[in-house]
């Protein structure tokens, strides 16, 4: 008779259950419901009309807006301002970098608004916070007006809560929500890493909100009060472009190729209304009203202020927003780089490696999470050995918010600086330090952490999208952005990284002794830390076992 202890019965039971939850993962057959297979129709049968139809139908339809405080009358006019400026350049794009969080949200909030036709939206993450609710309820609001809302996510950040919401919101008869690359446990969401790897490890990153096809915001930022200078615990420093002109047309291309692929669900195959729960989407947006009932100052007071602080939709009208039309190239992975059914030599990593070339003169980065590998420092090596003058700006370990991204970047310092490579931190202390400056803003009472993904190559050419400078970007996730043609936007950002950015980052530098210093400014002072600040032993023991371990590849 087989005898089992207490301990390993319950290993035996966990393995059983595990297996046999893998047999039985089965996404639904039918990923596209015929609701919003007719939603996606009718937004192609309203861009069947040539520019002259489209205009008249805006006007039609603004005469026939009720004057409310979301929607007034003179915003409708978005598809004629735009018209005309794409006329007069019609081979180029114009674009006006977002800089700060509150424009980021005032812009997108602003901008749904305005929209007369549809809304395509496409994010990694969209939170279930203040942030999050307010945008869902501006897209409810044009969907009211009879604007056509697509919202595409992926489905590694949300939850069963945010599943409910997202039901409510797409019961809506213009609007349709798909979820790419689901998870099949909806509840017990921890069951999908046993069940579900490796292909939840598979995420979409892209980032872009298009209105009316003519206008689109693409970037760092996804959805959410961090990203959007509101929280009260960190804050994201991040970079958006809102662009206009013809690259706005392969972005649109480049949605829909995402959200007619096969796994992509509607949320209503993957979902479904708990018992008890309401219906009525306004009434279950509960975080707008958490500080009323708290009897707090409310937060959304941010919010609202951004939006009235913005004349975005004056200046649009009035063609005053200050676009720099140039020459861009819009890049981005497809779809099926999730299901690994393309050919590596088709990822964005090597669409950049084609398009920019190799960098003679200067190369700036700009990047959150920085894994260079072993072979990306040999590069760079290379690179400054031969004359390029090469700088760098990422987090510091106390300003990340992903450790292991750390380990894979810290190991590498020595060599890239023995090169002459220079190597700024951003220190989680920016925002208390120094409040404003060209880059970005923040609250003072939260954390900094760095997340724009943006580089410069020579005199010319600036990439802003989504793609951090690591293996996940390159080989695991999907990725999009945009190579902006233009002296000035290279200059400026070649020129960001510089002593005069010490106020809120950390200049790592080799010593005679081969070991690193980090100087910085605190409060007006120089300062030196001999050993890595804000690291204590502990954590010095943990970056130095997971840069043993071979897991660049993940990061």
């Amino acid at each position: 008779m087989l005898n089992l202890d207490s301990s390993s019965l319950s290993i035996s039971l966990t393995l059983g259950l595990a297996l046999s939850l893998t047999a039985c993962q089965v996404l639904p057959k039918q990923p596209h419901l015929p609701a919003s297979q007719q939603l996606s129709a009718r937004v192609n049968d309203l861009y069947q009309q040539d520019n002259v139809k489209l205009v008249q139908r805006a006007t039609t339809q603004t005469k026939n807006i009720k004057n409310t405080e979301n929607s007034k009358p003179s915003k409708m006019d978005l598809v004629t301002a735009i018209s005309a400026q794409n006329e007069i350049h019609p081979d180029l794009s114009g674009y006006h970098p977002i800089v700060t969080g509150a424009n980021a949200f005032a812009s997108r909030s602003i901008l749904a608004g305005m929209a007369s036709g549809n809304i395509d939206a496409q994010y990694y993450i969209w939170h279930d916070d203040q942030a999050g609710q307010l945008l869902l309820k501006d897209l409810w609001d044009a969907a009211e007006r009879g604007v056509i809302v697509r919202l595409l996510l992926d489905d590694f950040n949300n939850s069963a809560a945010f599943d409910q919401h997202l039901l409510r919101f797409s019961s809506h008869p213009n609007i349709a929500v798909r979820i790419i690359n689901p998870l099949m446990h909806r509840k017990f969401q921890a069951l999908n890493f046993v069940t579900g790897l490796p292909r939840i490890n598979r995420r979409m990153h892209n980032k872009s909100m298009t209105f009316d096809k003519q206008i689109t915001i693409i970037g760092g930022r996804n959805i959410g009060d961090e990203y959007l200078s509101n929280s009260q615990n960190s804050q994201f420093a991040d970079l958006d472009v809102l662009l206009i002109g013809k690259v706005v047309a392969d972005i649109d291309n480049s949605f829909n190729s995402y959200w007619s692929a096969p796994i992509s669900f509607d949320i209503e195959t993957l979902a479904t209304l708990n018992k008890g729960e309401t219906t009525d989407f306004l009434k279950g947006l509960d975080k707008l009203y958490e500080n009323e009932k708290n009897n707090t100052r409310s937060s959304l007071t941010v919010y609202k202020e951004a939006i009235e602080d913005s004349s975005i939709d004056s200046d649009l009208l009035n063609r005053r927003v200050p676009f720099r039309w140039t020459d861009m190239q819009f890049l981005s992975d497809d779809v099926g780089k999730l299901t690994k059914n393309v050919p590596a030599q088709t990822n964005l990593v090597q669409q950049l490696r084609t398009l920019l070339g190799t960098p003679t003169k200067q190369l700036t980065i700009i990047s959150s999470y920085f894994v260079p590998t072993n072979d990306g420092v040999n590069t760079l090596v290379k690179l400054a050995n031969s004359g390029v003058e090469i700088k760098i700006l990422t987090n510091s370990f106390d300003a990340t918010d992903v450790t292991a991204v750390h380990s894979g970047y810290s190991q590498w310092r020595p060599k890239m600086l023995r090169a002459g490579i220079k190597i700024y931190e951003l220190k989680s202390t920016a925002s208390e330090e120094k409040r404003e400056n060209k880059l970005w803003k923040a609250r003072s009472q939260s954390s900094t952490s760095l997340h724009a993904k943006t580089f410069a190559v020579d005199d010319n050419q600036v990439f802003v999208g989504s793609y951090n400078v690591d293996p996940r970007s390159a080989n695991i996730n999907t990725e999009m952005g945009v190579i902006i043609n233009d002296n000035e936007l290279a200059q400026q950002l070649h020129e960001a990284l510089s002593e005069d950015l010490l106020n809120q980052a950390y200049e790592v530098k080799l010593v005679d002794n081969d070991k690193l210093q980090w100087h910085t400014v605190e409060y007006g002072k120089k300062v030196v830390y001999d050993s890595e600040p804000r690291v204590d032993v502990v954590d010095h023991v943990w970056l130095t076992i997971m840069s043993w371990l071979p897991i660049d590849w993940l990061l």
